[in-house]
């Protein structure tokens, strides 16, 4: 009787144990997936062409109010001046400030960031550097776990329940925003993360940033494409984590 506390103590440590380490292997996939699409530019001359961003621009582009002549930039351009901020964004590669558009002749026509563009693409770039942090944290603490089961040599918990689970986890993301409505959750985030005074919010008309992009439909794909691949990513490390853990177990079970 006096075992019997300590064995569902013990039972209980093990599970939370594999609920932190898979917990982990989901935000770490992805962030995994993040920063693979930030590689492709997001996928954006595919999106470009779906969400019809060439004739947003033929609509808008020339009733900007403070940038002229960018309806005359060509779909190549466009994917250039996109994969710029992207880079300067994420690998702080290049002035923000100095982005240029060219006809489709290749004559330069003006710089293509407002101030307070810059002002809301370095808030951005700062917080790619937290979600960084966070992602490498979540890496590291997955193979630090992984490490540590492995050395206890742990029972492996269900694989396929797990991945039943994190897929559930990130449908139920992908359900949720779609019922709130991905303006407004991209709204409502964008209120809370980026500090009070700094502009956000562009109209077409003044922004060719927000045109460029066709904000806030880009992102809505953009969220789509990190959950869909954040879930493969998630498939291939839990393949990982039952792998090791079933290694061990088979040397162990050997005489």
């Amino acid at each position: 009787m006096s075992d019997a506390p300590s064995h569902g103590t013990g039972q209980l440590r093990i599970h939370l144990q594999w609920a932190l380490l898979l917990g982990s292997a989901l935000v770490a996939a992805v962030y995994l997936a993040w920063s693979i699409l930030a590689r492709v530019d997001f996928l954006y001359p595919q999106a470009y062409d779906m969400l019809g961003i060439d004739q947003a621009i033929a609509t808008y582009g020339p009733q900007n109010r403070l940038r002229r002549g960018f309806e005359r930039t060509n779909r190549a351009e466009r994917i250039r001046l996109f994969a710029q901020i992207v880079a300067a964004v994420f690998d702080d590669s290049g002035d923000l400030g100095q982005i240029v558009y060219h006809d489709a002749d290749g004559a330069p026509i003006g710089r293509l960031l407002t101030r307070p563009e810059i002002v809301h693409l370095e808030d951005v770039a700062r917080l790619v550097h937290v979600i960084d942090w966070i992602g490498a944290g979540a890496v590291g603490l997955w193979l630090t776990l992984l490490v540590l089961a492995r050395w206890q040599r742990l029972p492996r918990p269900s694989m396929r329940r797990h991945g039943l689970a994190g897929g559930l986890v990130l449908t139920a993301v992908a359900a949720g925003v779609w019922l709130i409505g991905p303006e407004r959750v991209f709204y409502r985030m964008h209120g809370w993360i980026f500090p009070e005074g700094h502009r956000w919010f562009f109209y077409y008309q003044e922004s060719l940033m927000t045109l460029l992009m066709k904000a806030p439909d880009l992102f809505g794909v953009i969220a789509l494409e990190i959950i869909a691949l954040a879930a493969l990513c998630y498939v291939g490390l839990l393949l990982v984590t039952g792998r090791v853990v079933r290694s061990v177990r088979r040397r162990a079970s050997r005489p």
